[in-house]
C-alpha cells in the first residue's frame, strides 16, 4: 500500500531516524534490524565494504526498496508510514545522488536540471530554455566547473556527469530538502589531498564547500565514499555497516584512517606494497606510441617494457581516458602509430585488440565493464567466448566450470555464476570485470581506475593483481587519481594536460604532492630535485 506524503515539522535536532529496518531478497538478508539517526546540519558516513547493504539502505530511504514489515522512520521528527515512492521521498525532502547518477543521457544538461522541477514556460506553454540553461550553468558553477548546459549528458564522461548529478542535487538542498544523501559522489573526480599553497581548487573541495554550505543551512548530508581521507576531512559521525548489520556509530574528528579500516573491515588490513626486487630488466619492449592523436589526445608517444607498469595522471578532460580507448581500438586514431611486440598494431575495434593480447577495465563498469542484465559467468567467459564453440553451439558445462574458477580465483562473492551482474556490490561487480579480461592473460593490460569506488578490501585485491599482472611479464598502463598509490606501483607516471604529455616522471624521485602539481599545474614542483629528475616529454627516447 502507497503511503499518502507527510507533512513535516520544523527544525527538529533529527533531521532522520530509521529503527529497525531489514530487507530481504529471495530469501537472503541484505539489511538486518538496522538504525541509523542523521542529525540536522551534520555530515554522517555511512561505512562499510561492498555488499554491507550501504545502498541497499539508501535504496530504502529514497523509496526504491520497499523495506520488510517492522521498520520505523521518522522525517524531521514526525513518523513516515512505509512504504512509499521515489517521488513522495523528494515531497518529505530526501534528495539523493546514487551511484548511477540518475541521468537521462539522451536529453541536454539543462533538460536533466530541469527534469526535477517544472519547466520555466512563458504564456501558450513555451519553455524558456535561455532561463533554464542560465540557471543550470549558474548551479554548475557553484561547483567550480564550466559545462555547456545545452550539451547532451550521454556525451560527457563519468566525472562530468557526476558533477551535473551532485549539482542538481545540491540545487534540490537549496529549495528545502532536510536531507541529502551523496552514494560514492567523488568516486570519478580526481584526489583532493593536496597542499593549501597550491592555488585553485579541485572539483573535490569545491564540492566539499558546497556539502559544508548546505549542512550550515539545517540540512543533515548522508556521505558514502571508500575514499577514507574524505571521512576524516568531512564527516561528523560515522555508521558501520557489516553483513547488513549496524556495528557501531562513532564521532569521527580524532580518528585515523587506520582506525576507520578497522571499523570497517574488523581488523587490520596489510597495505599492498610491489616487490620492485621482482621488476623485469629494462630493455624487454612491448609497447611503443609515436605521435598518437584522437579526439582530446594530441601527438602522445611513449614506450612500455615487459613487466613494467607506467602510471597515468591528468585532471578531468586531461584525455587520460581516450588514450586507453586509443590503445585498444575503441576510438579510431587521427594520426600516429602503435607499434606492439615490434610489430605496427592497427587496432581497427576492440576484437583486434583482444586477438593481440591487449586488455582494458574500463572506468565505468556498469556501462562499459559488464552487461548488467547477464549473469556472472556469460560476463566472465565474455572475452574467450570463442573458445567455447562446438560444432556451432555453446558448451554450456564448459563455460560454468570456467566461470566457477575465475569466481574462485578472484575471491567474487557470492560465488554462483547465475547471479545477475547488474545486482551484485560495486565491488564484486569490479571484480568480475578484471577477472574477464585477466582470465585472457594479456600482454597489455590497461586499468581506468580499477578501485573507483570500491572498498578497502576489495582495493588491496585489486592492486595486488596490478601488480601479478606485471610479475608473471605483461606490461601495464595504470590510469588513476589515486597518487600514492600509483607512486607505490609504478615505475614512471606519464602527466596528462590538454590531451598532451608534459612529463615523464619517475617514481622513485616525486611524491604525491609532486605529482599533483604536476596534474594542476604542468610543472613548477618546489623540489629542485624533482623538477631535475622529471624528464620532458621531448627529450624522452622511446625505447
Amino acid at each position: 500500500m502507497t503511503a499518502s506524503p507527510v507533512e513535516l515539522a520544523d527544525s527538529p535536532r533529527l533531521a532522520l531516524e530509521v529503527r529497525g529496518l531489514s530487507k530481504t531478497f529471495l530469501g537472503q538478508r541484505a539489511l538486518d534490524g538496522v538504525d541509523f539517526d542523521l542529525r540536522a546540519g551534520e555530515v554522517h558516513a555511512l561505512l562499510g565494504q561492498n555488499g554491507s547493504g550501504k545502498s541497499t539502505l539508501i535504496k530504502c530511504l529514497a523509496g526504491y526498496h520497499e523495506p520488510d514489515p517492522g521498520a520505523e522512520l521518522e522525517i524531521a521528527g514526525r513518523a513516515v508510514p512505509l512504504p512509499y515512492q521515489p517521488g513522495q521521498a523528494t515531497q518529505m525532502g530526501l534528495v539523493f545522488v546514487h551511484q548511477d547518477l540518475g541521468l537521462v543521457p539522451n536529453l541536454s544538461v539543462a533538460e536533466n536540471f530541469a527534469i526535477s522541477r517544472r519547466y520555466d514556460a512563458r504564456s501558450l506553454g513555451r519553455i524558456r530554455w535561455n532561463s533554464i540553461q542560465a540557471r543550470a550553468a549558474r548551479e554548475l558553477e557553484s561547483l567550480g566547473h564550466d559545462i555547456d548546459p545545452r550539451g547532451m549528458v550521454g556525451r560527457l564522461s563519468l566525472a562530468e556527469q557526476t558533477l551535473v548529478a551532485i549539482a542538481r542535487a545540491l540545487a534540490s538542498a537549496e529549495n528545502g530538502a532536510r536531507v541529502l544523501v551523496l552514494d560514492e559522489p567523488t568516486a570519478a573526480l580526481p584526489d583532493a589531498r593536496r597542499g593549501a599553497s597550491q592555488g585553485s581548487r579541485s572539483e573535490v573541495e569545491l564540492l566539499f564547500e558546497a556539502v559544508r554550505s548546505v549542512v550550515a543551512s539545517g540540512v543533515g548530508v548522508i556521505y558514502v565514499s571508500h575514499k577514507l581521507h574524505e571521512i576524516l576531512d568531512l564527516a561528523d559521525r560515522a555508521t558501520v555497516l557489516r553483513d547488513g548489520r549496524k556495528v557501531s556509530t562513532f564521532g569521527v574528528p580524532g580518528m585515523s584512517e587506520a582506525d576507520l579500516v578497522r571499523s570497517i573491515v574488523g581488523r587490520d588490513v596489510v597495505k599492498v606494497t610491489r616487490d620492485r626486487s621482482q621488476d623485469r630488466p629494462a630493455g624487454d619492449p612491448l609497447l611503443k606510441v609515436s605521435g598518437l592523436s584522437g579526439n582530446m589526445v594530441r601527438d602522445v608517444s611513449f614506450a612500455i617494457d615487459r613487466g613494467e607498469i607506467v602510471g597515468v595522471a591528468g585532471m578531468l578532460g586531461s584525455g587520460r581516458s581516450e588514450l586507453g580507448r586509443l590503445l585498444f581500438g575503441a576510438q579510431p586514431p587521427t594520426a600516429g602509430s602503435i607499434e606492439l611486440r615490434g610489430a605496427p598494431a592497427d587496432f581497427r575495434d576492440p576484437r583486434g585488440a583482444v586477438r593481440n593480447g591487449v586488455a582494458l577495465i574500463p572506468e565505468d563498469r556498469r556501462r562499459e565493464g559488464g552487461v548488467l542484465n547477464m549473469t556472472v559467468g556469460r560476463n566472465l567467459t565474455l572475452p574467450s567466448i570463442g573458445g567455447f564453440f562446438h560444432k556451432g553451439r555453446i558448451q554450456n558445462a564448459a563455460v560454468r566450470k570456467r566461470a566457477k574458477e575465475l569466481i574462485t580465483e578472484f575471491h567474487i562473492s557470492p560465488p554462483v555464476p547465475s547471479r545477475k551482474f547488474g545486482v551484485l556490490s560495486g565491488g564484486n561487480q569490479q571484480k568480475v570485470v578484471v577477472a574477464k579480461w585477466l582470465g585472457t592473460s594479456p600482454d597489455l593490460v590497461i586499468f581506468d581506475e580499477p578501485v573507483q569506488g570500491v572498498d578497502v578490501g576489495a582495493r588491496a585485491e585489486i592492486y595486488q593483481l596490478v601488480s601479478q599482472s606485471a610479475s608473471r611479464g605483461a606490461g601495464v598502463l595504470l590510469i588513476s587519481s589515486e597518487f600514492d598509490q600509483m607512486l607505490e606501483f609504478c615505475t614512471r607516471v606519464l602527466v596528462m594536460r590538454d590531451g598532451r604529455l608534459v612529463a615523464d616522471l619517475p617514481t622513485e624521485s616525486i611524491t604525491p604532492h609532486m605529482l599533483t602539481q604536476y596534474v594542476y599545474f604542468g610543472g613548477a614542483v618546489s623540489s629542485e630535485k624533482a623538477q631535475a629528475a622529471a624528464r620532458p616529454v621531448q627529450d624522452v627516447e622511446l625505447r
